[in-house]
Order: structure tokens, then C-alpha cells, then sequence
């Protein structure tokens, strides 16, 4: 899967004015805006990773508005490289933006730069250097026991990552995951008047991908440059001893992306909720070319990536797994297609077996 996480969750915080990019740490929310006026809005992110990439154009509505961001669809985008090769992204539907596969994929070690033209402006961004992102050695599982509010006490398995920095200070890091399991049912429907619940089998392979949303996991090298780091990255539950299957991405960002995030993070811890209206803008990396002091909100970033599936073990627990009740559906014969969204996917994840 072309970077599995995708930052799908960069979209969730665009919905409410801005969007984009632990052990310390444990994103991607974009919280209102205490200005009533319109910005565009920028979700673009390139990588390593075969193109194409995207870019996704918006304009914020007003906090008291009740709508989501509205597209822009009458942008010109291109990125641009450090030789001053330009490449062109085509408008597809609903302000999303895509490059030309075959003559763009991005490189390791080249910088490039956003350019957005529209409305009669035109905005760039930061230039951005696509730094190599080290690769993840392993992950691995630790059993704890938590209680709940109601007094019961649950097991689960905190999941850790290991990955070795590189040796120089000043390497910044962005983690996303998802759990991945295969299934062999595409839809589902409720049957309001006899209460009812229908499930379709699916007419190929396909893959339930579920990802955790409201974390935004970054760091910097600050206080473990050189060294290998074993990050707590998600915990999982112990719902049965079976292997569960996890994609990890890492991301080597830069310092203004990390910048970023660690702003977006600030500002929805300090107030309480990722719907809250903060008490301040994000700076973003992409600014108006003959009005630097127009706000534009978002983030442009250049990142290399690396991603690797894991079996996770979860027959170390000392007690059983607890049991949930599974829901009962009456099966349809009737196939529906395996289509592709950010819960489901046809593409057969990277280290899956069969």
C-alpha cells in the first residue's frame, strides 16, 4: 500500500480550518481559527514513495459556520526542485490535486518547494529537503493491566517500536500506524423495521484498515541522537491470544513540519478538545509571495518514509483474553466490490501472510 497511514488524519483537522503533519509524545487535528475570515487551506505532503502525490486545496470557513471547508478547484499547483525542474499536478475532484507518475517521483536528498497559484495570487512554500528515513528494526509487545472506570480490570499490550537514529543532531520524526485485518465481508445494512442486520460477502480479496485518530506522535532527536530508540507507539487489546497485524510508517520530517505538528499538538491539549477554538493560529511553511502577512493555513512537506508490517504476539498474557459479543448479522449471497478508502482497501499489505 502506497504509505498506508497517509495521513488520512490530516483531512479530520482540515474539516475544522486547518489540517495537517512519543514515548514523550503520544495527530492530524486542525483546530479553528479565532478569525471569521476565509483562508486557504493546504494539505500536501511528498515522499520517497512512488507518486503520485497529492495535494488537497481548501477554502476554511468562518468558526460559526456550519459547513466544512469548501474545495478549491480552479488552482494551478506545481512543485518545483532545487534545479528548478517544475512539475505540474492535475485538479481531479473536490480541490484534490495530483501529480504526473511518470515523469515526478520524488528523491531523497533534493529539496522542493510548493507553488500555488490562484485567485490571482500566488503562494509558495518553505523549501522542503527530503531527508532518507532510517528504517524500523522491529516492534514488539509488553502485557499490562489497566482499570477501567467501572472498576473492571482489562488487559491490553502496550506496542513498541524500534528504530536506530542516525548519528547528528537535528533529525525529526513523524509515526503513524494501522491495524490491518483481512475480511470477508465488503458491506453492511440494518434493517430498521425488523431490526435486522445484513452483511454482503466481497467479491475479491479485501483488507479492514482501522487507525487510531486524535495522535499526533512526533519527535525530535534532542535526547537520543545516535541511538536506537524504543518508542511506545499504540497499545492493542486482548480481546483473543491471536497474532494482530500492524503497519507502521515513519516519517523523516523537517524542522518546520515538526514545528507544526508540535504547535497543533500545544494547542489541542491547552484547550481541552480538538473541537475546541484555540487561543491562536499555527504559523504555516507556505505564505503569500506579495503578502507575506496573509495568513494561509496548513503545511507543505517533503518527508522520506518508511513503512513495515509486523505480527504482533499476544499470547504472553498471564490470564485469558476477555471476550466481547460478537454482533449477528444474516448473511447475503451477493458480492459487493472491495472499494478503496481509508477503512478498506483491495492492495495486500506490505508483510502479510496469506
Amino acid at each position: 500500500m502506497n504509505s498506508i497511514i497517509n495521513w488520512t488524519f490530516f483531512r479530520v483537522f482540515l474539516s475544522f480550518a486547518l489540517y495537517f503533519f512519543a514515548s514523550a509524545c503520544v495527530e492530524p487535528f486542525i483546530p479553528e481559527l479565532t478569525t471569521t475570515s476565509e483562508r486557504l487551506t493546504v494539505e500536501a505532503l511528498i515522499s520517497n514513495d512512488p507518486g503520485p502525490y497529492k495535494v488537497i486545496l481548501s477554502l476554511s470557513e468562518p468558526y460559526s459556520s456550519p459547513d466544512n471547508n469548501l474545495p478549491i478547484e480552479t488552482a494551478q499547483v506545481s512543485v518545483k526542485d532545487q534545479n528548478g525542474a517544475l512539475f505540474s499536478f492535475k485538479h481531479d475532484n473536490r480541490g484534490v490535486y495530483y501529480s504526473d507518475s511518470t515523469s515526478f517521483n520524488a528523491k531523497t536528498g533534493h529539496i522542493y518547494t510548493l507553488i500555488i497559484r490562484w485567485n490571482g495570487k500566488e503562494y509558495q512554500s518553505s523549501p522542503e529537503l527530503l531527508k532518507e528515513a532510517p528504517g524500523i528494526d522491529t516492534a514488539y509487545t509488553r502485557y499490562v493491566e489497566k482499570t477501567l472506570l467501572n472498576g473492571i480490570t482489562r488487559g491490553e499490550f502496550e506496542v513498541y517500536l524500534s528504530t536506530k537514529d542516525p548519528v547528528g543532531k537535528g533529525d525529526f520524526y513523524k509515526w503513524d500506524h494501522a491495524h490491518i485485518n483481512k475480511t470477508d465481508f465488503c458491506a453492511f445494512t440494518y434493517d430498521g423495521e425488523s431490526r435486522v442486520r445484513y452483511r454482503f460477502p466481497c467479491c475479491s480479496p479485501c483488507w479492514n484498515v482501522v487507525k487510531k485518530r486524535g495522535v499526533i506522535d512526533i519527535s525530535a532527536d534532542t535526547y537520543f541522537d545516535g541511538n536506537t530508540v524504543n518508542r511506545v507507539i499504540t497499545s492493542i487489546p486482548y480481546d483473543d491470544d491471536t497474532p494482530y497485524f500492524m503497519v507502521f510508517d515513519q516519517y523523516a520530517i523537517s524542522k518546520n513540519t515538526y514545528t507544526f505538528w508540535k504547535s497543533v499538538r500545544t494547542q489541542v491539549n491547552n484547550t481541552g478538545g480538538i473541537f475546541d477554538n484555540p487561543p491562536a493560529t499555527i504559523p504555516s511553511n507556505i505564505y503569500n509571495t506579495k503578502d507575506t502577512s496573509e495568513l494561509v493555513l496548513g503545511v507543505f512537506s517533503a518527508a522520506g518514509h518508511k513503512s513495515r508490517g509486523f505480527y504482533l504476539k499476544r499470547n504472553t498474557a498471564p490470564t485469558n483474553p476477555y471476550r466481547s459479543t460478537p454482533t449477528e448479522y444474516k448473511d447475503e449471497r451477493v458480492c459487493r466490490p472491495c472499494e478503496e478508502s481509508f477503512k478498506m482497501t483491495a492492495k495486500k499489505p506490505l508483510g502479510w501472510i496469506d
